[in-house]
């Protein structure tokens, strides 16, 4: 494979002036330029297009990190990944897929190298000293989520608190009274993980305001966690009729369970969840949604981190989303 040496040598110039002519740093005489030209075309010559964007202290790769915290990437994290991958595509850049790294010296370290322009953190913790040293650190990077301070941070997020507060008022609005409230895991909640600490604030407001009784669980990110969990719940109280969750991925678990213990979604038990339109459309019956924006999401995360890159002097943009309620057929007026 032909070398920028050997354009050089064909050329009759130093290994420098080719260099100038391919990046455009240095004006080049027309005759010079013909010369490296007809070099490159007679030898095949196909620049190293990441050693070139290097060199002008770019990369355009993004780093896209997800946490250790959970096992795999869920069906909704695909989803934030592929809008980001297509946003980024649309400006010319590359999303590179990080495993978050054990330790923030290892991360900060693998930002300085130059491998790429920023980085994109999806999830975050609600205290996440990671945030505040990248932060200190000067390197360019978004979050998908946010934390208790976000000042000079760029995010975007979905206003949890609200969605599920709202879930909760739209089922009150049916003349549900018994409504129980499927969380996320335990060890989500201690890490002070963001969703499970603003839906739980939801789901505090939603009993301030309408003075129910708790009856709240939870649960690990499994159907066959979900169901179990809810058939118990059924058991303990069988006058629920209906349930709220932000816990997607146990949404096949607690279908099975209200079937089971004989009841008929919506006629006698009501479902509503923080979760993915392409989730909801695929159980039976479809399910009623306060609508998680995966894609926007994505997007817009990809788009506040380019914008810091290309204007280091403007404060990075912060975006909080409000969730959409999609009515299916999992919801209905309480049973009499």
């Amino acid at each position: 494979m032909p070398t920028m040496q050997d354009v050089a040598k064909k050329a009759g110039v130093t290994l420098s002036t080719v260099s100038h002519a391919l990046s455009g740093k240095r004006p080049i005489s027309e005759e010079t330029r013909a010369r490296i030209q007809q070099a490159i075309e007679e030898l095949g010559y196909r620049p190293n297009e990441l050693a070139r964007r290097l060199a002008n202290k770019e990369s355009k790769i993004i780093g896209l990190f997800f946490p250790k915290f959970r096992s795999g990437l869920s069906e909704m994290q695909f989803e934030f990944v592929s809008a980001a991958i297509d946003a980024a595509e649309m400006q010319g850049y590359a999303i590179l897929l990080w495993r978050s790294p054990k330790d923030i010296d290892t991360l900060i370290n693998l930002t300085q190298q130059g491998l790429v322009d920023g980085v994109i953190f999806m999830e975050v913790r609600i205290k996440d000293a990671w945030m505040m040293r990248l932060r200190e650190s000067g390197f360019p990077f978004c979050m998908i989520g946010r934390t208790e301070d976000n000042n000079g941070i760029g995010f975007v997020d979905l206003d949890h608190t609200q969605a599920v507060e709202d879930a909760f008022d739209y089922l009150v609005g049916l003349g549900h009274s018994r409504i129980a409230y499927i969380d996320y895991p335990e060890n989500l909640v201690q890490q002070v993980y963001g969703p499970a600490v603003f839906c739980g604030n939801g789901y505090q407001n939603a009993l301030d305001k309408h003075n129910f009784q708790r009856i709240s669980v939870n649960c690990e990110t499994t159907p066959q966690a979900a169901h179990e969990v809810l058939k118990q719940l059924l058991i303990k109280h069988p006058d629920l009729t209906a349930l709220v969750t932000p816990n997607e991925a146990g949404l096949p678990g607690m279908y099975q369970a209200i079937q089971e213990a004989g009841k008929t979604i919506p006629s006698d038990f009501s479902v509503i969840s923080l979760a993915s339109p392409h989730r909801a459309e695929r159980l039976i019956p479809a399910l009623t949604t306060m609508d998680f924006p995966t894609e926007e999401m994505g997007k817009t995360g990809v788009e506040i981190l380019i914008q810091s890159l290309r204007q280091k002097d403007v404060p990075p943009a912060q975006k909080l989303l409000k969730a959409k309620l999609t009515i299916r057929q999992s919801s209905g007026t309480a049973p009499v």
